[in-house]
């Protein structure tokens, strides 16, 4: 009963004093630490961390090659029997991003993820069949692709694991999306699917309200490993494929979509690759606060180097950050690239195409419903188009793909309705998932409301009138190079053939939806920050067209080099601003740390998380204090067990009745009173 329960939790209050006075150490600010100097490192965490890593890393071709290499060798699309080792593998990586994730959650949610991984074991078998038989051969390489797998290793590692210096300990700035991710990830592999909310636990589990299907992929990884290699560990793998599986596809599309004769395929497609290490001049406005913090003008500079505006996030960022949100990416543009290449195929191998497209489409919408919902307006206006054209196999691989599609996200799609647990389904949290709005620039908004005319009306006007520079600061040599093709285009004076067209209503469909939408379930805009990458891929295959088939500019070298240096500057901020702030030099931020010593706290707290793993079971549930600003980041990137209350509202939005939480909180009063209040 409840009144036993409270009766429980006031008994062991006393027990629990003496962990609450250890813990003030690590986040009470008015106990001053223990000084760096004072103290010596027993654990290093940092070494840890890139073993794990690297261990996840050389695990996911597990998952990441041998099942698209089978569906491809099986179904042959795009001719992949007959295509060279180094075509095979490059299209193995995209094929099992995008078709592998809605498998195993399909299988995990109607059987078990011990049979989601006897099915991936059926395809290692099929693989080691073929390689018997048939032999794969040597994938010949450029050697400019080795440098960018290595370089893209590099800045995978150096920008996710912890830095150690002594016994303090510093996690990146991407930590604060990790830290929920690795949750995520240790509630996959211990509950399975559908997974429980790790941030709630009203006394029962509940079920997860979230697109995890790319999750699912380290969710294995750390189950399969006996959960040695941490969830977090599992991530950063899957980070570094996601970006890889990316790098693929690139040059695929540039081998079977946006081709330009076999003899250029290698440079364009090495070009566009490293153009994915182009943002735009975002380093413009980054430098000019640097300016107004040297000058004493202002005191914070920003953690990230896209937060300044509205973003539009590149691609170096995004994988990162946000490595779900890009395999749902992955997995529409193979969907593209697959219905324009069987629209070209008969009526038999059209269902290869269609099918392996449906498989993806409903990863998409596992992995990024954001991401998807866009693509979903662009097949609409897409399929409008056909039909008015009469492309009548294109329309027919289109329909098989979309019915097919729909139906494997069907019982995903069903699961976000409700988010109930063991003792029955309440309503999901959240508000109404997309409003309409004008994509803001802050700088102007910010302006006007210093004058005094920050009316609706003023700042939607000003918004308009900015989009322009809006989008040239965002994009940068991108937007050149986008208005480049498109005045040489015109000026060719002949129509667009069908991949151009295909290509141009995705790039109008993508800017016109995140211009004039966004999400608004949570604060963060996913529609407008991650469907704006549909757009930024149509502009990256204009501007290698740009950079071969047209004279360079001054102008353009000039973008391309800021675009060069806001990328190399956003990767060390993510990795130094947390050092940083601890000397000084920029701000510290309450979910990092209260005062200049987050790396001592870090240690400090990482070591009792690392107590807690290895002396708990892996479906503990833990509580720490509640009373949080923003989350408690490393408790969450640390902890590895389920969270009976993340924060003051449980975080009830990723599933539960938040009715519940309230009481809760309650109870937790006795253990954790809020600042001020008895003990």
């Amino acid at each position: 009963s409840d009144t036993t329960a409270k009766l429980a939790i006031r008994q062991k209050a006393q027990q629990l004093r003496e962990i609450r006075r250890t813990r003030r150490i690590v986040h009470n600010t008015r106990v001053a630490p223990v000084r760096a100097e004072e103290l010596q490192a027993v654990h290093h965490f940092m070494q840890a961390d890139l073993l794990a890593s690297m261990t996840a890393i050389c695990l996911y071709p597990l998952l990441l090659v041998i099942p698209g290499y089978v569906i491809g060798w099986l179904t042959d699309v795009f001719g992949f029997r007959q295509r060279t080792p180094a075509f095979r593998l490059a299209l193995s990586i995209p094929l099992s991003i995008s078709t592998s994730p809605i498998l195993i959650y399909l299988i995990g949610r109607f059987a078990s993820m011990q049979a989601a991984g006897g099915a991936l074991a059926a395809t290692w078998i099929c693989f080691t069949f073929l390689l018997v038989r048939r032999g794969l051969g040597r994938p010949c390489l450029p050697a400019a692709a080795h440098f960018v797998v290595l370089g893209w290793l590099a800045i995978t590692l150096f920008t996710s694991v912890d830095l150690q210096i002594g016994a303090k300990d510093y996690y990146p700035v991407s930590a604060f999306d990790y830290s929920v991710r690795s949750e995520f990830i240790h509630s996959i592999g211990t509950t399975g699917i559908p997974p429980a909310n790790p941030f709630f636990f009203p006394g029962h589990t509940v079920s997860l309200r979230y697109h995890y299907f790319w999750l699912l992929l380290p969710g294995l990884v750390y189950q399969a490993s006996g959960y040695a290699i941490a969830p977090r560990a599992a991530w950063i793998g899957s980070v570094f494929w996601c970006g890889l599986g990316f790098m693929c596809l690139i040059s695929i599309a540039f081998r079977v979509f946006w081709h330009r004769g076999k003899a250029g395929f290698p440079r364009r497609a090495i070009a566009g690759i490293l153009l994915l290490g182009i943002t735009g001049l975002d380093i413009i406005p980054t430098a000019f606060l640097w300016l107004l913090r040297a000058s004493g003008m202002l005191h914070a500079v920003l953690p990230s180097m896209e937060w300044w505006n509205e973003q539009v996030d590149g691609f170096v960022y995004t994988a990162l950050w946000e490595a779900h949100h890009l395999s749902g990416l992955i997995a529409c543009l193979t969907a593209f690239l697959l219905i324009q290449e069987g629209s070209r195929q008969t009526t038999p191998r059209q269902v290869h195409y269609a099918g392996i497209a449906g498989l993806a489409l409903a990863t998409a919408a596992g992995s990024s419903i954001h991401i998807a919902f866009v693509f979903a307006i662009y097949l609409l206006v897409w399929t409008a188009i056909v039909l008015a054209k009469r492309w009548w196999r294109q329309a027919a691989v289109l329909a098989i793909a979309g019915v097919i599609g729909m139906a494997l996200a069907l019982p995903f799609g069903l699961s976000l309705r409700v988010s109930g647990g063991a003792h029955g389904a309440a309503a999901a949290a959240g508000g109404p998932p997309i409003e309409f709005w004008i994509r803001p620039f802050y700088p102007v908004e910010g302006l006007l409301k210093a004058l005094g005319h920050g009316g609706a009306r003023a700042l939607t006007l000003a918004d308009v009138l900015m989009l322009p520079l809006n989008y040239f600061l965002e994009l940068g040599f991108f937007f050149a190079a986008g208005v480049a093709w498109w005045r040489r285009r015109r000026a060719a004076r002949t129509p667009l053939s069908p991949p151009e067209l295909a290509l141009a209503v995705l790039v109008t469909t993508s800017i016109v939806m995140c211009t004039f939408l966004r999400s608004s379930v949570i604060g963060n805009n996913d529609l407008g920050w991650r469907g704006f990458l549909f757009a930024q891929f149509g502009l990256l295959l204009w501007s290698v067209d740009v950079i071969f088939d047209q004279p360079r500019t001054r102008l353009l070298t000039t973008l391309l080099v800021l675009g060069a240096l806001g990328t190399v500057y956003e990767v060390a901020n993510l990795r130094l601003y947390p050092v940083l702030a601890d000397t000084g030099l920029v701000a510290n931020i309450g979910w990092m740390a209260p005062d200049r010593q987050l790396g001592s706290r870090n240690y400090s707290a990482r070591e009792a998380y690392e107590w807690i793993a290895q002396s708990t079971p892996p479906r503990t549930v833990i509580q720490f204090d509640p009373h949080v600003q923003a989350q408690d980041t490393s408790a969450l990137l640390y902890a590895r067990r389920q969270i009976a209350a993340a924060d003051l509202n449980c975080l009830a939005v990723f599933g539960g009745d938040q009715s519940l939480c309230p009481a809760l909180i309650a109870d937790l009063a006795h253990l954790y009173p809020a600042k001020g209040e008895p003990v």
